[in-house]
């Protein structure tokens, strides 16, 4: 049985993503259009990820740590 359709269909919260799901969302904007997307907390070293970091920070700005 398929879900009720309506105009106000496209205005409901979606569920969120699940994390393989992100992940390959991730894989094929790299291999796609060589974005990368990186979450610091998967970043095993130290050093690397405060690289990162601070690339993030100097191109965007400073990152909501609430969030």
């Amino acid at each position: 049985m398929s879900e009720p359709r309506s105009s106000l269909s496209r205005r409901q919260p979606r569920p969120p993503m699940e994390t393989e799901q992100l992940r390959r969302m991730r894989a094929a904007a790299w291999h796609g259009q060589g974005v990368v997307v990186i979450r610091p907390e998967e970043v095993e070293d130290d050093w690397i990820r405060q690289a990162i970091v601070n690339e993030a920070d100097r191109l965007y700005g400073k990152r909501n740590r609430e969030a």
